[in-house]
């Protein structure tokens, strides 16, 4: 079993799942093309809402995120290059990777199954209504499913994320040091008072994600001083 029983608080990382552990957005822009005829490089993916950079209508942004969420979809994906080691050596650290993810909770088999195949180490594969459209009743244990309110009570000594509406959050309601990982759609800072801005720090990959934060536990800041982490936005 890749699972296992976080040792403290202090010790457990927050880990998003899609386009930080898979390369979900890549395989969003096959489907695009293979089931609405519809070319986009992965690289014009300006925007996270998917409306405005695939061009498409509300219906077919609904239909596109029906089909990206079944099974073989999911299982299509590919791990981001240094995902899987960088949770190992933080796991072999003593530190508990906790997968949060805004998928539907209905992905839960499939999205284990990823995770299995793929020798991700993890704690605990946790669902959260990030985006409004988990569903409880359709996950294995209706409990699996936490509100935003719940993951930002918790303790965690580092978050990594993609999504600029989720960094903006954790980076305004906690006080964790944030690691976003570069991606088109959050080129551009996100929108924050000072204070929190000095806790988000844009890495180009996971190699440079474990760079900075080789040993997460007790960090106020990533290593490098404020000014180096707001310039990596640049």
């Amino acid at each position: 079993m890749l699972q296992s029983t976080p040792m403290s608080t202090d010790r457990r990382i927050y880990v998003d799942f899609d386009d930080v552990l898979c390369e979900t957005a890549l395989e969003f822009t096959r489907v695009l093309e293979r089931e609405f005829g519809k070319r986009v490089a992965f690289e014009a993916i300006f925007s996270f809402d998917l409306g405005q950079s695939f061009g498409l209508t509300k219906p077919e942004v609904t239909r596109l995120m029906q089909r990206v969420h079944e099974p073989d979809v999911l299982a299509a994906m590919e791990p981001v290059r240094g995902a899987v080691e960088a949770l190992q050596r933080w796991t072999d650290g003593g530190y508990a990777i906790w997968i949060i993810t805004g998928r539907p909770a209905y992905t839960e088999r499939a999205s284990r199954a990823w995770l299995e195949r793929h020798g991700v180490p993890y704690a605990r594969l946790q669902f959260v209504n990030k985006y409004a459209h988990s569903r409880p009743e359709a996950a294995t244990d209706p409990s699996v499913v936490l509100t935003l309110d719940q993951v930002c009570a918790m303790d965690f000594c580092l978050a990594v994320e993609d999504a600029p509406q989720m960094v903006r959050i954790l980076a305004e309601r906690t006080t964790m040091p944030l690691a976003m990982l570069a991606r088109p759609w959050n080129a551009q800072p996100p929108e924050l008072p000072a204070a929190a801005m000095r806790r988000v720090t844009r890495c180009q990959d996971w190699p440079d994600i474990l760079a900075r934060f080789p040993k997460p536990v007790g960090l106020a800041s990533p290593s490098g001083d404020a000014e180096e982490s707001r310039a990596s936005f640049s």
